[in-house]
């Protein structure tokens, strides 16, 4: 098998040390070699729309906590 990036070293040998890359980071190796795709920016749609209570949505008025109070009273 050939894998030129594969070598052997006696056990004696010191290892070469590895000189480290200005650009560490997987993001910018992605950025380096246009292979980060900017993302689409998607509005969220409220298909409710704008005007939408929550009481609305409920269907129940706020009010009935205030006739039980009074009725124990």
């Amino acid at each position: 098998m050939y894998n030129p990036a594969l070598r052997e070293l006696h056990r004696d040998q010191l290892a070469e040390v590895i000189p480290l890359k200005q650009e560490t980071s997987l993001l910018d190796w992605l950025e380096s070699n246009n292979r980060l795709i900017p993302r689409e920016i998607l509005e969220e749609e409220n298909p409710l729309g704008d005007d939408v209570e929550i009481s609305e949505l409920m269907g129940v008025e706020d009010n009935s906590y205030e006739e039980e109070e009074e009725s124990l009273a």
